[in-house]
């Protein structure tokens, strides 16, 4: 069986008539599992672990634009009002890693705040990482977009996933 270490993070899109008010949000697990065991892959998300990295302005995440007590507020309504982490704790998936040229096809099933679907991503091997970028849509979990200022400001039913890892053995 072979573990993956590295970086996953996960972008959010503003959305609604007020939308330049709000910010693009960057996210990352500070923690997860990965493994891979012949064409079997396995991965565990503690939920927990999705920390606020900061806002994103011109393709860049901008730590600086937001304290600790903003990203604090934020996590909070992620945890407690769209991701309801004390009730599913972990993200979940399991599924096949299929070999090809350039790396893998990735197929199977993501379990998200007590909901399963399907998820295929391919991964392209460039030198000694694994790269994935994919986006999916929370609702398919039951997770609505949030909301704020009665609809005014809101995210897109879209988010973006990076997974940057290198293989440990």
């Amino acid at each position: 069986m072979r573990h993956a270490q590295g970086n996953v993070a996960v972008f959010t899109f503003k959305d609604g008539i007020l939308a330049r008010a709000a910010h693009d949000l960057a996210l990352r697990f500070e923690q997860f599992d990965i493994a891979l065991d012949g064409e079997t892959i396995t991965a565990s998300f503690p939920l927990s672990a999705l920390r606020v990295m900061g806002p994103v302005e011109d393709g860049l995440v901008r730590a600086d634009l937001h304290d600790a007590g903003k990203r604090r507020e934020i996590e909070q309504a992620m945890h407690d009002d769209l991701l309801h982490s004390a009730r599913h704790p972990s993200a979940r998936f399991s599924g096949r890693a299929i070999a090809s040229p350039d790396g893998f096809q990735v197929g199977g099933e993501l379990e998200l705040c007590g909901r399963s679907a399907p998820l295929s991503f391919s991964v392209r091997r460039e030198g000694d990482l694994y790269r994935a970028r994919f986006e999916m849509q929370p609702s398919r979990w039951g997770i609505a977009p949030y909301r704020a200022l009665l609809g005014a400001i809101k995210l897109k039913d879209t988010v973006r996933v990076e997974l940057a890892l290198s293989e440990v053995i």
